[in-house]
């Protein structure tokens, strides 16, 4: 990835994917600011700053990769959204050429 165009963010993507997937698989669903707490401090992504790790994993945080739903009751004063991974969605990996 050495000579890529891409910004560095952009190069992680998969693994902040990754990290979001991982935490949410333990708790089954969680609002963004927790996820965004997580991901922040994480240590497995020391390549990226944390305000970096938050942009990208704003980014990542979308269908079919992952499901928002919002919740019944209200909390504080309004309703809350949370985020799950949607297990079903299974992600693309090219073919590498030869």
């Amino acid at each position: 990835m050495a000579n890529s165009k891409r910004r560095k963010g952009q190069q992680y993507t998969r693994q902040v994917r990754a990290s979001i997937k991982t935490f949410l698989r333990g708790i089954e669903f969680a609002p963004k600011a927790e996820i965004f707490a997580h991901v922040r401090a994480d240590d497995s992504l020391v390549d990226l700053c944390p305000s970096e790790r938050m942009r990208v994993a704003s980014t990542v945080m979308r269908s079919p990769v992952f499901l928002s739903f919002t919740t019944v009751n209200v909390v504080g004063e309004r309703v809350q959204t949370l985020w799950r991974v949607n297990e079903s969605y299974e992600e693309f990996k090219p073919f590498k050429k030869d």
